[in-house]
């Protein structure tokens, strides 16, 4: 009987243990990403009325997705695959006080105001954006994958 329980604390997390990990994790993650697309799908439409709420939102879930994963236990001993997602919130952070902060209060300025000086700072704010939260997310995605690796099972593709 005791050769059992050793033989469980010694086998470790199972294959099906480290899904439930990363589905976890990738579970916050999703939030984000859905909270940041409904913004820009909003500044793609043209729909301006609701950005500053849109904005708020995107803030609340990046805390409560922080959040959430920080009271995540570490897995197997490790924190590898908690502390990337917290390093890609704390990028959507980042650009949501400050590039899609900027990029709002710019698309409030009334349109026979804006001239090309507005539209350049547009430009560059579109392009920080992108290439920090790429850059947090290919991280973020070769953490996942070295995780999956470890515990052998396959992501999914979303």
């Amino acid at each position: 009987m005791m050769l059992m329980g050793v033989c469980l604390v010694a086998c470790g997390p199972t294959k099906e243990d480290a899904i439930k990990y990363n589905d976890a994790i990738t579970t916050q993650q999703r939030k984000v990403v859905d909270a940041e697309n409904r913004l820009t799908s909003a500044i793609k439409e043209g729909a301006l009325m609701n950005l500053d709420y849109m904005l708020k939102d995107l803030s609340q879930q990046i805390d409560s997705s922080t959040a959430a994963v920080k009271n995540m236990k570490a897995f197997d001993g490790t924190n590898d695959m908690r502390d990337a997602a917290l390093a890609l919130f704390t990028t959507y952070r980042t650009v949501a006080d400050n590039e899609y902060k900027a990029w709002v209060k710019n698309l409030s300025i009334p349109t026979d105001m804006v001239d090309q000086n507005v539209l350049d700072e547009e430009k560059v704010l579109v392009e920080a954006i992108n290439k920090k939260l790429d850059k947090a997310a290919a991280d973020f995605k070769n953490a996942q994958n070295m995780f999956a690796a470890k515990y052998k099972f396959e992501l999914s593709r979303y």
